[in-house]
């Protein structure tokens, strides 16, 4: 039976190790950022410092960016089981969301009936 480390997953979430008057801390408000791991951390850093460009740019860091994109949808498609192009991102959910209702409104506006 394999057992579920519980120390070591809190471990990579910073955090869970901070504390509000004392006490340990839970949040929940993910979507909203404050439960990020550390290896998301460390990624965000990394793309901010070495690749932080406008995508189809002539410029080496744009080439990195456009490089890191297609590996994230490939890796995307890949879970999915999907195509590479049928994968989309985002600012945040809450915008994909808007912008997916948004579409099927106007859809829905020429259609007579659902």
């Amino acid at each position: 039976m394999t057992t579920f480390d519980i120390k070591w997953v809190r471990s990579q979430f910073p955090a869970l190790a901070l504390k509000i008057n004392g006490y340990p801390a839970a949040f929940f408000d993910g979507p909203g950022g404050t439960q990020v791991p550390q290896r998301v951390i460390d990624a965000m850093s990394g793309y901010l410092a070495a690749s932080n460009a406008n995508q189809h740019g002539a410029f080496a860091t744009s080439r990195r960016t456009d490089e890191l994109l297609a590996a994230a949808h490939a890796a995307m498609a890949d879970l999915l089981g999907c195509d590479a192009a049928e994968t989309v991102f985002g600012a945040n959910m809450t915008t994909l969301t808007f912008t997916l209702s948004r579409a099927l409104g106007r859809e829905r506006r020429g259609m007579k009936s659902w």
